[in-house]
């Protein structure tokens, strides 16, 4: 808002923060409404195309990939800072590897590069239609629990609600945490934690839809399958570990009501009966058009005459507040077809006969190490996607090492996502995460290894 109000020539230093009327009357945020109403619509268009696509309209993904690509540009002034940063950098790869092979007469991958991920985006942005139904919410004047039982709920709380509706679970619980006295590093590493071992299995969360996208022939269920007990595993070694520290015993927490899971514990029934009955339709498909349905339904049940007023204003307000995320994953896109292009046309390959659990292990603790200085896991699994896909390792193996990667990669890095939203909204230093979080990352990184190698030893033996 003050960067508005300085273009808009007013004194930034006399507007309340809530109270931009000036802002508001000036050309340059009337066009960035305008442009962002207008980038929500795109993106509704785009996953209503996307979900044609996948069940078999016969419309082609490149219509998704245009409308998203259109939306991206209207939204793009709202991406700063660090993303910006990284978002040019992967378009700048990428068209330099498209452009590479094209100038050696190879085939650059247009077509994935303008709709690769048109799925995963569809998912993301149908997935959080989600938050009008299933919000933790809570009265204002209930008291908030205190002690170790009302840490280990808020962390089941967090990561559950967070493998439906993302990072919107971490705000929620943390202003209500923090809404009387500063958030403590003890509140904030319970949040990290909870939230990102979502990463592990959560069909819902930006990890899995990554993982498939980049795993062709990867499957859902197993993904899942071997994540959720690494899960539960992460939560209950935080939930030990946090639980023993100084603060424990006045930890105040958030007054959980776990009844409002019902709507995202259907959704996944919905997805699961559907891709049974369909298993040749994409995953990513059934989950963004079965997310929009099903908050659809719900709402006009609750109160038919709110159902549409809310769904409009959730397309003209909510959607364009991912334009990170869509800036990201577009640019991870063009990443991915650029290596790949290159890479196939030099007909260069990584000197490896295969690539089973221990070259997977060593690929998850470099990932891991360039989070922790700031690389996006989106932008490690593209490089990677581009120059394995030669390989074609297991899909199952390299997808369940994706999750992981993200999961940990989230939890430790000072410059993630959750991070940096954190510090912005609560004033928490993310380099404390480094701390408060390394011994946990380096136990679920030796787990991730034994893990990986017990798959493979199953996967063979099956």
């Amino acid at each position: 808002c003050r960067r508005i109000v300085e273009r808009a020539g007013c004194d930034a230093q006399s507007i309340a923060p809530d109270d931009m009327l000036c802002a508001m009357n000036s050309p340059v945020s009337r066009f960035a409404q305008t442009s962002g109403h207008m980038g929500g619509w795109l993106i509704l268009a785009a996953i209503l195309l996307s979900a044609a696509h996948g069940l078999g309209f016969g419309l082609p993904a490149t219509l998704a990939g245009m409308a998203f690509w259109l939306a991206g540009i209207l939204l793009a002034p709202r991406v700063l800072g660090l993303q910006r940063i990284q978002t040019l950098a992967m378009l700048s790869v990428g068209g330099a590897g498209l452009l590479s092979a094209w100038l050696s007469a190879g085939q650059p991958q247009l077509e994935k590069a303008l709709a690769g991920n048109q799925a995963l985006l569809a998912m993301l942005a149908g997935v959080s239609f989600l938050r009008l139904v299933s919000l933790p919410s809570v009265d204002a004047d209930e008291a908030d629990p205190r002690g170790p039982k009302a840490l280990r709920r808020t962390l089941l709380g967090v990561h559950l609600f967070g493998s439906v509706i993302n990072l919107s679970a971490v705000m929620i619980l943390g202003d209500r945490q923090s809404r009387r006295q500063a958030m403590t590093p003890l509140q904030a590493s319970v949040l990290s934690r909870g939230f990102s071992l979502a990463a592990h299995w959560s069909p819902f969360f930006a990890a899995m839809g990554v993982a498939l996208s980049n795993s062709p022939g990867a499957d859902l269920f197993t993904l899942s399958t071997v994540g959720l007990p690494l899960a539960a595993l992460g939560l209950a070694l935080t939930a030990w570990q946090l639980s023993r520290r100084s603060g424990a015993r006045d930890y105040l927490g958030y007054p959980m009501h776990f009844g409002a899971l019902w709507i995202p514990g259907l959704l996944a029934c919905l997805v699961l009966l559907a891709h049974q009955s369909s298993p040749a339709t994409p995953i990513l498909s059934l989950i963004s058009s079965l997310a929009v349905s099903l908050t659809l339904v719900v709402l006009l049940l609750r109160r038919a005459s709110r159902a549409l007023p809310e769904i409009r204003a959730h397309v003209r307000e909510g959607l364009p507040r991912m334009s990170g995320e869509l800036l990201l994953f577009l640019a991870a896109g063009v990443l991915a077809a650029g290596i790949g292009s290159a890479v196939q046309g030099a007909g260069w390959t990584l000197d490896l006969e295969a690539f089973g659990a221990t070259e997977a292990s060593l690929l998850l603790l470099l990932m891991v190490g360039l989070s922790v200085i700031g690389v996006h896991p989106v932008i490690s699994i593209a490089t990677a996607h581009g120059l394995l896909s030669p390989l074609a390792p297991d899909p199952n193996l390299i997808g369940i090492t994706y999750l992981m990667a993200w999961a940990q990669g989230v939890s430790i890095s000072p410059l993630s996502g959750m991070h940096l939203a954190m510090q912005g909204r609560f004033g928490i230093d993310p380099r404390g995460f480094l701390r408060w979080n390394r011994v946990y990352t380096l136990f679920m990184l030796v787990l991730d290894v034994g893990v990986l190698h017990l798959y493979q030893a199953w996967s063979g033996w099956a």
